[in-house]
């Protein structure tokens, strides 16, 4: 068995874990139907590697219309250095929450895989003190093996209200080759899917309530346009980034 094998099969028997420990997904996906209802906006965070499943999830093809992104391009993962510094400062994921038009009885979904940095706690922090239902995505395994950055000793799934567990490992490798590297990262393919099936979850819910979600359709498909623009219109003042 190959490398390449052995770590599609670590991918596939991690995201099978996930049908193991579905109960958080569902209650996470019940609030966002509820804040839905309401006419409320799906927010989401992460800085580095974890600003990927943020930006998957925001004006995607199959996935709801009104997501925010909580974007600051000092956070950004084409940034590695700069991203590795700034989300340790103290203050900043509060300065930055602030500047949200964050409002009670929506979701903030806060993603960090290694859940021990300020900036990702204090967001979540700060969305929690605004009356918003805040749900974590990150791994158990990695954030209780280090020590936490954030001056009280916090970890992100101390301040969130529901806690998605990715289940990846520690280090977010899975493999360790016959050299002695370890390679396979999993936490961002793992977000991901959390952060979709949260989304779907919440779009079925709708569907079954005979209310008609907002979703999204490829703007490559005859009728997107239109069809994204009447979904937009609702919240369009409120989205930081869409066409």
């Amino acid at each position: 068995m190959t490398a390449i094998d052995q770590y599609r099969d670590a991918v596939v028997a991690l995201l099978r874990d996930q049908a193991a420990s579905s109960g958080p997904l569902e209650d996470a996906s019940a609030v966002l139907t509820r804040s839905l209802e309401d006419g409320g906006v799906l927010h989401v965070f992460g800085s580095g590697h974890s600003m990927l499943p943020a930006i998957d999830a925001t004006f995607r093809a199959g996935g709801l219309a009104p997501v925010n992104l909580l974007f600051d391009p000092a956070l950004a993962p084409w940034e590695p250095t700069r991203v590795s510094r700034v989300e340790r400062l103290e203050g900043y994921g509060s300065a930055l929450a602030s500047l949200q038009d964050l409002r009670r009885g929506e979701m903030l979904v806060v993603i960090s895989h290694s859940g021990i940095n300020p900036v990702p706690i204090e967001v979540a922090q700060y969305g929690r003190e605004q009356g918003l239902s805040i749900v974590a995505i990150t791994s158990s395994a990695h954030s209780l093996a280090e020590t936490s950055r954030h001056p009280d000793g916090l970890r992100l799934m101390d301040v969130a209200d529901i806690v998605l567990d990715t289940g990846a490992p520690a280090g977010d490798v899975t493999l360790t080759l016959e050299s002695g590297l370890e390679t396979g990262p999993t936490s961002t393919i793992l977000a991901t899917f959390l952060l979709h099936s949260l989304v779907i979850g919440a779009i079925e819910r709708l569907t079954t309530a005979d209310v008609s979600p907002p979703v999204l359709r490829s703007m490559n498909r005859a009728g997107g346009d239109d069809t994204n623009a009447t979904a937009i219109a609702p919240y369009r003042e409120r989205l930081s980034r869409v066409p």
